[in-house]
């Protein structure tokens, strides 16, 4: 009788949709895939390592950004972030891009939108779903992929809308830079230059509007000052206009281990982020 009952349930399942088996899934690492290859394109800065859980079709995809106050920071330090989510079934890809002094913006975003756009036309060779994509990113890469998930021009330059974009995942990031950051090092010049109109439009908060991607905006409980304020501006802001959004404090972690901690046993960011990726 019990037989007979799971085949009926596995059965059922199925019929719902439901991914059979049940995670943790093995998975592939595919290094150093090169997502730009224009005359101007970096060796090492425009490629990406893909993380494909097996045996899965049509999986829903994640892109991950890394921080580093857009001046460092290496894909390579965050393959965790890979393991942990192609474990639960999820296609992982953790992308590098160009970074400050050598590059300023709007390059680091339009790298991003690049990475998008590959990942985009190509995740169904890896079996993922182009049609399931979510972005996360963790302090400058929080703010990347805030900017991505909404000023659209970035994936029109790609040939793609905003529609493209399933939910966004900013964590622990900066959404408005027109705001001097304490202290007598000014990254913010560095990165995004000094022109006010300029640092504006590099500002997330500036292009808010109606019919913007879902947003779990996250931020660490002994964050650096100021980011809370930050991530409650950029809710209130998606809320006013209609959007999906959600803001969560993550207890016990700062700007480092909200980010170190994820793929641990019983992390709280991590089971929030499953939370929000399997909800849609």
């Amino acid at each position: 009788m019990r037989t007979i009952l799971s085949v009926i349930m596995g059965v059922a399942l199925a019929s719902l949709g439901m991914a059979q088996p049940s995670p943790p899934y093995s998975f592939q690492v595919y290094t150093d895939i090169a997502y730009y290859d224009g005359p101007d394109a970096h060796p090492i800065k425009h490629r990406l390592d893909l993380f494909v859980p097996e045996g899965l079709k049509d999986a829903p995809v994640l892109i991950f950004v890394h921080g580093g106050g857009w001046t460092s920071g290496d894909k390579n330090l965050y393959s965790f972030i890979g393991r942990a989510f192609a474990e639960q079934g999820f296609v992982t890809a953790v992308i590098n891009y160009r970074l400050s002094p050598q590059v300023q913006h709007p390059a680091h975003i339009e790298d991003v939108a690049r990475a998008f756009a590959w990942v985009y036309r190509n995740i169904a060779q890896y079996g993922g779903n182009p049609e399931k994509i979510f972005v996360m990113g963790h302090s400058a890469g929080g703010h990347l992929v805030a900017l991505l998930a909404l000023d659209e021009k970035y994936l029109q330059a790609r040939g793609l809308t905003l529609a493209a974009i399933k939910g966004a995942i900013p964590i622990s990031g900066i959404y408005d830079v027109t705001i001097e950051p304490p202290g007598p090092f000014n990254v913010y010049q560095i990165v995004f230059g000094t022109d006010p109109q300029q640092r504006r439009d590099a500002s997330p908060i500036t292009h808010v509007g109606p019919n913007k991607p879902p947003f779990l905006i996250m931020y660490a409980q002994f964050d650096f000052p100021g980011f809370d304020a930050q991530a409650r501006q950029l809710l209130s802001l998606l809320r006013e206009y209609g959007n999906e959004a959600a803001l969560i404090q993550i207890p016990n972690r700062d700007h480092v281990t909200i980010i170190t901690n994820i793929g641990e046993p019983n992390d709280p960011t991590t089971q929030e982020i499953l939370k929000f990726l399997r909800s849609r």
